[in-house]
């Protein structure tokens, strides 16, 4: 390298070491499509997503040919609880949104807003059996359609299958999951020590009828900045290596715009409500009742043995929070005749919104509900 390169790339590198600390938000694209708001309960609301037209989609520097008829089923995405919605959104580049509107679908999310301690009470009766069926409703009726197909991430696919479990005839057409775990027990490490935990904790239920339901719920109630810490935790090696890259790339905007971005995915997480923790500890860590296809949620039984719209069930390979194990079980209980199981690249975030995620993930659910949406 000559010496004038040298000096215009360390110049570069320092140019955007100090403006990443003193203007980070340059560096994060998040939220960049176009949406309008069709619905609000409370904090919850609904978004509709819209481009001008156009001939294509850029998306991981593929050009992705814009379909020049939409499916006629809308798709309405579920992100987990605990993160921004813009999730879907991260980037103009690296937008599950945008690939989907490439690909002919008319694009919905479900924004689950964002719980203060204030809102501690919310529980999962509130998500599956009240807010889920509401924004269903919003999606059909803004569409003006019979049917939705849902695609959720993580939680997101799960509250999906409780959803599905526990209402008859909903206006649901197809349902497609991405890491989304079922059971719990068999979630690596932390499934394995919440298996032999269960084990007393159950003993000491059926003795003593301990519940945690009685127990304050704010004592449960998570804030976001723990939660960044401990998805950050779950691969400390791989924090430091990502961070070691930064420097390395410091001088390549484009670079460190993309690990801004991806940085605020877990720097900028919401509130996870003490009511719903409490319930997912009982029911789903303790008690592993999704193993056996059945939840009780507030006055009704999810049961996965009544879910019969077609399912694709999707896990990463190398996911540490949710293994394949745990995600593939929805296989063995599901009622649906016609469902698919499939492991591709990545890690829990990988696998959803990763470098690959478009090549594999999101053109495997397009390919998938295509020729589903135009029955």
């Amino acid at each position: 390298m000559s010496t004038t390169n040298r000096f215009s790339n360390g110049w570069r590198m320092l140019a955007h070491a100090v403006e990443r600390r003193r203007h980070p938000q340059r560096f994060i694209l998040v939220d960049q499509t176009p949406w309008q708001e069709i619905y609000r309960d409370g904090i919850m609301a609904v978004r509709h997503y819209t481009l001008p037209a156009r001939d294509s989609i850029v998306v991981e520097n593929q050009t992705i040919p814009a379909a020049s008829q939409r499916h006629a089923t809308p798709v309405l995405l579920i992100p987990p609880l605990g993160i921004q919605p813009w999730t879907f959104d991260l980037m103009p580049t690296r937008s599950m949104v945008r690939y989907l509107m490439a690909r002919g679908f008319d694009v919905y999310l479900l924004d689950w807003g964002k719980p203060s301690q204030s809102d501690r009470e919310l529980n999962l009766d509130t998500y599956v059996n009240h807010w889920l069926p509401a924004a269903v409703e919003a999606v059909r009726e803004h569409a003006h359609v019979p049917q939705v197909s849902l695609v959720g991430y993580c939680m997101g696919g799960l509250l999906g299958l409780m959803y599905l479990g526990g209402h008859a005839n909903t206006p649901v057409a197809n349902l497609a999951t991405i890491a989304s775990p079922v059971n719990f027990h068999k979630s690596g490490f932390f499934g394995a020590l919440s298996g032999l935990v269960s084990i007393p904790a159950m003993k000491i239920h059926e003795w003593f009828q301990v519940r945690l339901e009685p127990v304050d719920s704010q004592l449960f109630h998570v804030p976001g900045s723990l939660l960044s810490l401990g998805f950050k935790l779950t691969n400390p090696p791989g924090v430091v290596a990502s961070y070691i890259d930064l420097v390395r790339n410091i001088a390549d905007r484009e670079y460190v715009t993309e690990y801004m971005t991806m940085g605020q995915w877990f720097n900028d997480m919401v509130d996870y409500p003490g009511a719903t923790v409490r319930e997912v500890i009982e029911k789903m860590l303790i008690a592993n009742s999704l193993a056996d296809g059945r939840i009780e949620i507030g006055d009704r039984t999810a049961d996965f043995a009544h879910i019969k719209v077609p399912l694709l069930a999707i896990a990463g390979r190398d996911d540490r929070i949710v293994s394949i194990r745990a995600a593939r079980e929805i296989m063995r209980l599901a009622g649906s005749s016609d469902k698919h199981f499939e492991v591709l690249p990545g890690g829990h975030a990988g696998v959803f919104a990763g470098g690959r995620a478009p090549e594999y993930g999101w053109r495997m659910i397009a390919d998938w509900l295509s020729p589903l949406s135009d029955d």
